[in-house]
């Protein structure tokens, strides 16, 4: 694997290209957010191997092998499948050319791609356009359209009947409610009611796809619970070994354990994930972020029950909170959604993605952009290239500085360790942090501090692997080579492979510092130990333990 391009990633004097820092005495900056704007370069280069994962939402656009292996070469870590669209038999093949187009890309990283599924839980969705409109319709101001709970039109959607899969929306709108249909623009009105249909006109034109979302603003409240398909869903999880679960609509942390429950032996395993995408989930926040695995700021539904200027405060208010607490969060919807039909962004969308980074997201999820727009590999390309300028822009020592001050520790030595690991790799500017984990809470706390340079996790279980790249700034590094004699063996073994990988990468070069973070034991929970290694030639390089610390 050749050497990616680009400048190291360490800490201060230009090691992310875009800005140098003026020491104090040893460890401490004196620059402020203000004079840190300043001295940021546009014209500097900036590391290639980017921190910030993607997600992108499979659909029609991306559904081949071939596609999946292009996005995933252009640096797609997480590949999303909504179970809303579409059959378990066709979500189950899509899993397999998932799997397929991992092992067949020839990605720049050594890294495994996780699956994650989205459940639609109380989420109203249509059903599918008629074969002969090609999976959407263009519905225009004033045009007249029927909503029904008749499940005849569920595979037969028009204009004159178009099936919606809960009869809620039905029974709980009134004349005069305007539905948005997939985060808007398109909406429509009601203008006639029927215990069986409603009659409704459209208000702002737009175009309307197969299985798109039904949203009343505020009708969705009171007691959350899992539907049947939901069930089903978690079910399909389970028996295709999918890493995450993306929980839509979730405004109670009840829902969360609800999932839990359902996911029995594996509920410590499968990461769940809250999507937050009305008012009352942002209010209770802190509840749900306390039981789940992560949270997804959904944006586009956000829009549609806030008004849109409170969407942003919503954004960064979620964002803060899960930084605090150490939970990875995900942005989400509408994140280059010019590129639906457009091969370039517009400037505020690359600057809203660019924003996103500058308040810490872990990731970044591409929805309609790679599902069904035209441009699915152009869009991860230009998302990737806004995280490679945003996350050099970074005044990354300050942070670890703030999230110390305002992390409450739980005395629990792992978390120590990996705060006492970034606060070491800044002191002594290393290139690079390497962990051994076995069940990846130790690297998952790591990224939490946000340290200036890579964290590259070495780990043996497939499953982690995947999983880590919900957390910012880690590469994780599978490996798969046979247990050695010994426990220090082994440890030696590891690290020797994680220097080799972050060379490979561009990471490390010889005589670059680099911070080892380990445990004296093998086994979840073990972490104890942090180290510093002076990187040799590599064609020299001998077993850690003799090396010179």
């Amino acid at each position: 694997m050749a050497a990616l391009e680009g400048t190291r990633a360490c800490v201060n004097v230009n090691s992310h290209g875009h800005y140098s820092l003026t020491r104090e005495g040893s460890g401490r900056m004196s620059e402020s957010r203000l004079q840190h704007m300043c001295r940021l370069d546009m014209d500097a280069e900036c590391h290639t191997l980017k921190r910030t994962s993607v997600i992108c939402t499979i659909g029609p656009s991306c559904d081949s092998v071939d596609i999946l292996q292009q996005l995933m070469e252009k640096g797609v870590n997480i590949c999303c499948i909504n179970m809303a669209h579409g059959s378990q038999q066709q979500h189950r093949a899509t899993v397999d050319k998932i799997r397929e187009a991992e092992r067949l890309a020839n990605k720049k990283l050594p890294t495994q791609v996780a699956i994650a599924i989205d459940i639609s839980g109380p989420a109203i969705h249509i059903g599918q356009l008629r074969s002969e409109l090609g999976g959407s319709m263009v519905l225009k101001d004033g045009d007249n359209v029927r909503l029904t709970g008749d499940a005849t039109y569920k595979n037969i959607c028009d204009k004159e009947h178009i099936y919606v899969n809960k009869d809620e929306l039905i029974r709980k709108t009134v004349v005069g409610d305007t539905i948005y249909l997939e985060d808007g623009p398109l909406s429509i009105t009601v203008k006639h009611k029927d215990p069986d249909y409603l009659n409704c006109v459209v208000e702002t034109e737009g175009v309307l796809r197969s299985y798109d979302e039904c949203q009343v603003p505020g009708m969705l409240s009171g007691k959350q619970k899992l539907t049947d398909e939901d069930v089903d869903d978690i079910v399909f999880a389970l028996r295709n070994e999918i890493d995450m679960i993306f929980v839509s609509w979730v405004w109670s942390s009840g829902i969360v354990q609800l999932v839990r429950r359902e996911l029995g032996i594996k509920a410590d395993q499968v990461k769940v994930i809250a999507k937050i995408e009305n008012h009352e989930g942002v209010k209770r926040y802190d509840a749900i972020l306390k039981v789940s695995d992560g949270t997804i700021v959904a944006r586009g539904n956000l829009g549609v029950d806030l008004p849109p200027e409170k969407v942003f405060l919503a954004q960064k208010l979620m964002i803060g909170r899960s930084r605090r607490a150490g939970k990875p969060v995900i942005c989400a919807s509408q994140m280059l959604q010019s590129m639906v039909r457009n091969p370039r962004p517009t400037r505020a969308e690359a600057g809203d993605v660019a924003n996103a980074i500058l308040d810490g997201v872990d990731c970044l999820m591409l929805t309609g952009e790679t599902a069904f727009g035209k441009h699915p590999i152009k869009a991860v390309e230009t998302l990737v290239a806004v995280c490679q300028e945003s996350e050099a822009a970074l005044a990354t020592e300050t942070l670890f500085r703030i999230l110390r001050q305002v992390t409450i520790l739980q005395y629990d030595h792992t978390e120590t360790v990996a705060m006492t690991a970034v606060e070491t790799a800044i002191r002594a500017e290393a290139a690079g942090i390497l962990i051994l984990t076995s069940s990846g809470r130790s690297a998952g706390l790591v990224s939490h501090y946000r340290p200036p340079c890579h964290i590259v996790a070495i780990t043996r279980v497939p499953h982690v692997a995947r999983c880590l790249h919900l957390h910012r700034g880690t590469l994780p590094i599978l490996y798969e080579e046979e247990l050695a004699d010994s426990w220090g063996e082994d440890m030696d073994r590891r690290f020797h492979h994680g220097i080799l990988v972050s060379a490979e990468c561009g990471i490390i070069k010889a005589g670059d510092t680099v911070v080892l973070v380990t445990g004296m034991s093998p086994g979840t929970g073990s972490t104890n130990t942090v180290r510093l290694l002076v990187v040799p030639d590599l064609d020299k390089l001998q077993p850690i333990t003799n090396i010179q610390l």
